[in-house]
C-alpha cells in the first residue's frame, strides 16, 4: 500500500469516526426527549386514571377532561373538585404508575380548598434503599383560587430516565470502544509500514555498503592471480593491503550489525580502564582524521580545556564512539570541512563535543536520528555510506556508561554532538 493511499485511508477513517461520534450523541439526545414525552403521556394516563377512581368512589360523575396539569418536568397536579382520600390516594398512585412502567420515587400532596393548605403529603419509594417518610422533599407551592387538587413530584426523573436508556449507553459504549479498535489497528499499520520501510532501507543499505569492498577484493584478487605480480613486490603488497583493508572494513561493520542485534536484548558488557583523554584523541585523530581532512582541504581542530583528563571507560566503545561522530561530521558535509573538538571536565564528568559546518539537521529528523536504522535523507539513498545504526550506538555507549548525549543543530549550519560521561561509573 502506497502512502498516499494509506494517508487518504486514514483521513476518510478519521472523517467516518467523528460522524459517527457526532451521530450517536445527536441520536442519543433525541432518544432522551422522546423518553421525557414517553414519561410524560405515561405520568398523565396514570394520573388521569387515578382521578377518574377518586371520584368514582365519591360517587361523582364530572367530566375529567384536561384535570392534569404539568408544572415542569418533575411536577403534574391534578385537579379533582372532591373530597380526597389520602389513604386511597396512595394506594391508587402506586398501582396506575406501576401499570403505566414507571417505577420510580415519587412523592405527592393534597391541598383542602377548604382550609387552603396543603393537608397531607408523603414521600414513596421504590428504592430497598430509601424509607418511605411523611414528610415531602419538595416544597409544593400553592395554587390559589383552585378547588381541591393532589400534586406528584418525581424527584429520581433523571436516574429513571438515565436507567430506560441503558441500551443506548451500552451502545454508545461499544461504540467507542470499536474506535478505540481502530484507532489501535490505524497505529499498527503505520508503525508496521515505517518498520517496513526501515527494513527495506537497511538491506539497501547493506547491500551498499558490503558490495563496494566486495568488489574491491574481488578485483584485487583477480590483479594477484596473475604469476608475473611476483615479479612486481610494491605492487603485490599495494594490492595485498588493499584486501586487508576491506577486509577490516567489513570485519567491523559485521561486527557493529552483530553489536547492535545483542544490545538490544542484553546490557552490553564493558571492559573499563582507566583512559587518558588526550592519548586517547591523538591516536584516533592524528592517525587517520587529520590526514583525510587535510586531504579535503579541511581540518580538525583539538581543544583541551585542562590538562591530564582522565576518566574509567571501556576503550574500545568509547573510541569507536568519537568515530561515529567524527566520520558523520565528514560525510554530512557539502563544503570543505571543518570539526571542532572541544574536550572538559568539572567533578563528576567528561565532555566531549563534535562541531561540524555540515548540512545540519531539520527539527523533523531531530526527533529521529538515534532511532535504530534511521538516517538523514540527503535526496540520493546511498550517496552516504552507513547502516543507520552509528548514533543509536553512540547514545547506547553513553548510555552503558552512566552518560548522556545531546545535540543542537540548525539546516545549513551545521551540528554540535557532546557527550557526557561519568568520571567514574560502577559496571
Amino acid at each position: 500500500m502506497s502512502n498516499k493511499t494509506l494517508r487518504i485511508t486514514f483521513i476518510l477513517s478519521v472523517v467516518c469516526a467523528i460522524m459517527m461520534i457526532a451521530m450517536q450523541f445527536l441520536w442519543i439526545k433525541k432518544a432522551y426527549q422522546l423518553e421525557k414525552n414517553i414519561f410524560n403521556t405515561h405520568v398523565t394516563i396514570a394520573l388521569k386514571n387515578v382521578a377518574i377512581q377518586l371520584l368514582r368512589m365519591n360517587e361523582n360523575n364530572s367530566t375529567v377532561d384536561s384535570i392534569v396539569t404539568q408544572i415542569n418536568e418533575k411536577y403534574y397536579t391534578v385537579q379533582v373538585n372532591d373530597k380526597i382520600d389520602s389513604t386511597a390516594l396512595e394506594y391508587l398512585l402506586r398501582r396506575e404508575l406501576l401499570a403505566q412502567q414507571i417505577k420510580t420515587d415519587f412523592e405527592y400532596s393534597v391541598y383542602d380548598c377548604q382550609s387552603e393548605k396543603v393537608r397531607y403529603g408523603k414521600y414513596i419509594s421504590f428504592s430497598k434503599n430509601d424509607k418511605e417518610t411523611d414528610v415531602v422533599k419538595t416544597l409544593f407551592p400553592k395554587k390559589k383560587g383552585e378547588n381541591n387538587y393532589f400534586g406528584v413530584h418525581f424527584p429520581q426523573l433523571d436516574t429513571f430516565l438515565t436507567k430506560e436508556m441503558s441500551n443506548w449507553f451500552i451502545s454508545t459504549f461499544v461504540l467507542f470502544m470499536f474506535m478505540l479498535i481502530l484507532a489501535y489497528a490505524i497505529f499498527i499499520i503505520f508503525r508496521q509500514k515505517r518498520l517496513s520501510e526501515i527494513q527495506k532501507d537497511f538491506v539497501n543499505n547493506m547491500t551498499h555498503e558490503f558490495k563496494t569492498p566486495l568488489a574491491t577484493i574481488k578485483l584485487s584478487s583477480e590483479v594477484l592471480k596473475n604469476p608475473n605480480i611476483i615479479n612486481n613486490p610494491a605492487r603485490l603488497l599495494n594490492y595485498a593491503t588493499i584486501i586487508n583493508t576491506e577486509t577490516e572494513h567489513l570485519t567491523n561493520q559485521v561486527e557493529r550489525v552483530l553489536q547492535m542485534a545483542k544490545s538490544g536484548k542484553d546490557v552490553m558488557k564493558l571492559n573499563k580502564e582507566e583512559v587518558e583523554l588526550e592519548l586517547l584523541m591523538d591516536e584516533i585523530i592524528d592517525k587517520t582524521y587529520k590526514p583525510l581532512l587535510r586531504s579535503r582541504g579541511g581540518d580538525i581542530i583539538v581543544t583541551m580545556k585542562k590538562d591530564d583528563i582522565s576518566f574509567t571507560v571501556d576503550k574500545m566503545h568509547i573510541k569507536n564512539v568519537i568515530n561515529n561522530l567524527l566520520e558523520n561530521a565528514i560525510k554530512y558535509c557539502n563544503n570543505i570541512p571543518i570539526i571542532n573538538v572541544t574536550c572538559d571536565e568539572n567533578q563528576e564528568l567528561i565532555s566531549i563535543c563534535v562541531k561540524d559546518n555540515g548540512i545540519g539537521i531539520s527539527q523533523e529528523n531531530m526527533k529521529h536520528i538515534f532511532d535504530k536504522f534511521f538516517r538523514v535523507s540527503t535526496g540520493n539513498l546511498h550517496d552516504v555510506k552507513g547502516f543507520g545504526l552509528g548514533l543509536n550506538y553512540v547514545k547506547l555507549i553513553c548510555k552503558q556508561h552512566g552518560g548522556e548525549i545531546k545535540v543542537s543543530s540548525e539546516l545549513e549550519k551545521g551540528s554540535e554532538f557532546c557527550i557526557f560521561i561519568p568520571k567514574y561509573h560502577k559496571s
